[in-house]
């Protein structure tokens, strides 16, 4: 893992630990670097997430969130939406009352990988916080955090797409 290391007005960048230690930079001056670094990827990986569940334009995001207001209370949607509704429903298909399901299940994925992207960016980053700064594995330690966390986000995130992908 290569980062940047800044100590006593000594920049260096794109070094591996191995190399800081070469160059005599003092082991918590690494450890904070090399945790810096792991931690800019988290947040890195996370946006890059957030930007994938978000990647519709603004009026289609609006068109789902009030399809998300009916389906959780369609007594209190108008006549002229929920007729809206039905003909969305006819044409995909489908009776309003299973555009209804199919909308409150995309919703819920929505809100659970949306959700899961901010525990996932903080347990990673509370994970690699704990690594203890004098330790010989410093480095895998943290290469292993940030690898889990990686496969958990792209396993839930598949998960959540092929329900909000089930239909358009």
């Amino acid at each position: 893992m290569l980062f940047d290391i800044t100590h006593e007005g000594r920049a260096t960048s794109r070094v591996s630990r191995a190399e800081a230690v070469e160059l005599g930079y003092p082991g918590d001056v690494i450890a904070t670097a090399l945790k810096a670094a792991a931690l800019h990827q988290v947040t890195q990986f996370a946006e890059t997430y957030r930007a994938r569940i978000a990647s519709q334009s603004a009026g289609k995001l609006a068109e789902y969130r009030f399809k998300e207001e009916i389906a959780r209370d369609p007594a209190s949607a108008s006549e002229a939406e929920l007729a809206l509704l039905s003909r969305e429903a006819k044409a995909r298909g489908t009776n309003r009352t299973g555009l209804i399901g199919m909308i409150s299940a995309r919703a819920a994925a929505y809100r659970q990988i949306a959700l899961l992207i901010g525990v996932i960016e903080a347990e990673t980053g509370a994970a690699i916080a704990a690594v203890a700064d004098d330790a010989d594995d410093i480095e895998t330690q943290i290469i292993t955090t940030l690898g889990a966390a990686k496969a958990q986000a792209e396993t839930a995130f598949s998960e959540a797409l092929a329900l909000i992908n089930g239909g358009s």
